[in-house]
This record gives C-alpha cells, structure tokens and sequence, in this order.
C-alpha cells in the first residue's frame, strides 16, 4: 500500500458515519479545478522553489489529521463555533475542516508571498460550489456563513493573521502535523541541502492521539536530534502564533534518548 492510499484509507474510515462529508471528500478527489490547482501549488513549490510537498498528499494529512484532532476535542465537549454560533451541527463542522485543509494551500499555485490571501481568492468559489454540490438544498445564509469560517482556516493557517474559530486554529495546528521525512525526499534531490531538510529527514512519523495533561497529544517519532528544529520551527510556532497552546501538547520521541515533552 503506498502512503497515499494509506491516507485515503484513514480518511474514509474518519467519515465513514458521516454521508455528506464523504460526498465532499469524493468531489474533492474528483473534481478537476482542484486537482489542477494542487498540481500548479506543487510544481511552484517544488520545483521552482525548492520547498517540500505542497500538493495532494500534503492537503489529504492537513485533512485527515485536523479531523482527527476534533474529534478528540469533540469527544471532551470542546465545540467548534460553526456549533457554537448555530451555524451548523457537528457534521458541518468536519465539511468546513476537510474543505479549508484540502484547499488551504489553493494559493501557492501563483505565489508564496501573501499565498494565503491568494488562496482566499481562488478558493471562495469552488468553496460555494462545493457546498452546494453537497447539499441541494442548503440555504443561501448557511453558505455564507460555513465559507466565511473556511476562509478564514484558509487565511490564519499560517497565523500570521488572527485566528478566532476552532477550526481555523485546528486547520493551522494540522498543517504543521505534515512534516514526515517523505516531504522533504523532492527537494532534497533537486536542491543544496539545508537544515530545514536534514530535520524533515529525521522525522519518522507523527501521530495524533489524545493527550494527558491537554485535550490533544501530537507525538513526533525521529530518528536524530535534529528533528527537534523542525517541531520548534513548524509545529510549534503555529501552535503558538494561533493560540491554541491550552489544548495540544507535543512528544519528540528520539530512538535511544528519553522523549521530550512541550
């Protein structure tokens, strides 16, 4: 099985009991523009730039992990506002993650300066179509206000603006999850090496699990201490740049060494 279709399978068994978010994970998979979108965010990121993944694989652990992740708060009466503020239920709040994690990156696709504005841009239509496409028969004012929580997961997921849903700081918390060695392999071959890819290399696996003195534990398996730089780097500082510290702790576990506990 290869590490896509792994992810596939996780991401159909996390919706599984949920009919109109697995109708939404279908459309995405399928849907040409979206496709399009993440090969062009790729090819810019790769291959002009040098970045690691950006693409497919890269919006499916984004996706996967940030459902993960409310499910666990779920599970503890931890709310998203979609909920909160009477927008929706709890099937609503998972359309509005997976939707805004597979197409949080839509932006990269022109840019990767103010790349998440970019992506509000290119994503605000396909984000209406998409729930339309869903539910026939979603009212105007639903629309309206579930995209206005996408978007903002779309802009925040960097936190370098204010992030204030549930979602949107679950959205940029995920998106720091994806920093597994096989993002960095591309890059490594085609450019110099450097220590943001010699600390992607370390990393074995990340997992997201509940936690014990939080509601969330993301555990980071690396096999040298030079991964550490890219759980402060990454993880971390969007924990903290969304402020959503109280609710996720971090284990670096290093093959020999006593783990490390954030």
């Amino acid at each position: 099985m290869t590490h896509e279709s792994s992810i596939d399978k996780e991401l159909k068994e996390e919706l599984k009991k949920y009919k109109k978010c697995s109708k939404l994970l279908r459309i995405l998979e399928e849907d040409e523009e979206v496709y399009h979108l993440l090969e062009q965010a790729n090819k810019v990121m790769v291959v002009r730039m040098g970045f690691n993944d950006h693409g497919r694989v890269h919006a499916k652990i984004v996706a996967l992990n940030a459902l993960k992740i409310y499910s666990i708060l779920e599970k503890k009466k931890i709310l998203g506002n979609i909920i909160l503020e009477e927008i929706g239920n709890s099937e609503d709040v998972r359309m509005a993650l997976l939707l805004g994690a597979y197409v949080h990156d839509f932006g990269n696709s022109i840019s990767r300066d103010d790349h998440e504005i970019l992506g509000v841009i290119l994503a605000h239509s396909i984000i209406t179509r998409m729930l339309k496409t869903v539910d026939l028969n979603v009212s105007i004012g639903k629309i309206a206000r579930m995209r206005s929580i996408i978007i903002e997961e779309i802009l925040c997921h960097l936190g370098k603006y204010r992030s204030t849903s549930l979602e949107s700081k679950i959205v940029a918390t995920a998106d720091g999850t994806d920093m597994t060695k096989g993002r960095a392999r591309i890059p490594y071959k085609l450019f110099k090496p450097d220590i943001h890819k010699f600390s992607a290399l370390a990393i074995e696996n990340v997992s997201v699990m509940e936690g014990e003195d939080k509601p969330v534990r993301i555990v980071v398996e690396m096999n040298d201490t030079t991964g550490i730089f890219q759980i402060e780097e990454q993880i971390l500082q969007k924990i903290r740049d969304v402020n959503f510290k109280d609710y996720v702790e971090v284990i670096a576990r290093i093959k020999g060494r006593k783990e490390i506990k954030y």
